[in-house]
């Protein structure tokens, strides 16, 4: 009974990744806009961890530092529920290599600038939803089922997310 339980969710969690993943693209590189026009276009980059220019409301970012990290936290969830049996190092290098295609692909395309601090904080991100598996994984003790388990709240935070999106959408 529960491997049939376990198999249905590990399908619908597979789904919800890729939604989540294509979600993440949609925002980080264009903007949550459906026209590339629309975007503005940027290419710079900034080296300096936490350093923002004075045009920017100088001082620390703290709502971009935060969200940065809660948009990665499922990141971190997913592979982990997905490869369980990938070790954490690697789930980092992955969330980290992924972070910086997101980041290079901003100033590639002139869509938006590489900043070290978006590198850093979605790492961080990602390896918080990491290190969330592992306690849920330390306490279970089934890798397997473990997994399934914390992947229901990334499955639940990715529909409202994309639901809070298209509400959006339709309402402008």
């Amino acid at each position: 009974m529960f491997k049939e339980r376990y198999r249905i969710l590990y399908y619908i969690t597979v789904a919800l990744f890729i939604v989540y993943v294509l979600f993440l693209v949609w925002v980080i590189l264009f903007k949550m806009e459906f026209s590339l026009s629309r975007i503005e276009h940027v290419r710079t980059y900034n080296l300096i961890p936490f350093y923002y220019e004075q045009n920017q409301n100088s001082g620390f970012h703290h709502s971009e530092v935060r969200n940065n990290i809660l948009a990665f936290i499922p990141l971190g969830i997913y592979l982990s529920s997905l490869f369980p049996k990938q070790g954490f190092m690697r789930r980092a290098a992955i969330i980290f290599a992924f972070s910086l295609a997101l980041e290079c692909s901003q100033f590639a395309l002139a869509v938006g600038r590489f900043d070290i601090t978006d590198l850093i904080t979605n790492t961080i991100g990602g390896i918080a939803g990491a290190g969330i598996c592992l306690i849920i994984y330390s306490l279970i003790r089934d890798k397997a089922k473990g997994g399934m388990i914390a992947a229901i709240p990334a499955d639940v935070l990715t529909i409202l997310a994309v639901g809070v999106m298209v509400l959006m959408l339709l309402l402008n």
